[in-house]
């Protein structure tokens, strides 16, 4: 049984199509389930930072109403007893204000992941969507050959570009790790 080459050549190329949309579906699908796994992770930190919210308020009532029984008791104005009310004052403020910047930091790391994601994704669909452009493009063209720089299998010169985002990504996180309380 002998195939036209011409009919060979376009079966060849719908295959190896078929192929490299398996494939990036499959990408496409590991980066979904980064995604969703970094998500949850980032709503159990989320979790732990109101955890510590909720012990901030009790504390916060605790120590309000030692305040309230030391002024009580310091109807007089004692120095010391002053020096101490403000000193707990200061601390949680102090204590306001770091957890406020912890939960910044894990807001802004959820968005990048998020904008990560997205973008991973955008650039997979446009991917698949230059292959299809490609593939209907050569099925096209009547010609009595094709060239290596025919075939969606040839791989773009310098394609390191994920490894090299990737890369970015942990030295920022790297960085942002390093900067928490």
């Amino acid at each position: 049984m002998m195939v036209h080459p011409e009919m060979a050549l376009g079966l060849a190329i719908v295959v190896a199509f078929l192929s490299e949309s398996a494939h990036h579906s499959a990408e496409l699908g590991r980066m979904r389930r980064d995604g969703h796994q970094l998500a949850s992770q980032l709503r159990e930190a989320n979790g732990q930072v109101e955890s510590l919210q909720r012990a901030l308020t009790r504390r916060h009532v605790e120590l309000n109403t030692a305040i309230e029984e030391l002024q009580r008791r310091d109807a007089v104005g004692s120095p010391a007893a002053r020096e101490l009310l403000k000193r707990q004052e200061e601390a949680m403020t102090a204590a306001s204000h770091a957890l406020e910047a912890r939960q910044e930091r894990n807001d802004m790391v959820f968005n990048s992941m998020e904008r990560l994601l997205n973008m991973q994704v955008e650039q997979v669909a446009n991917m698949q969507q230059a292959m299809g452009n490609l593939l209907q493009h050569l099925i096209s063209q009547p010609r009595g050959h094709f060239t290596m720089s025919d075939s969606v299998l040839v791989q773009e010169r310098g394609g390191g570009g994920l490894d090299e985002t990737f890369a970015e990504l942990n030295e920022w996180l790297s960085r942002e790790a390093v900067s928490s309380p």
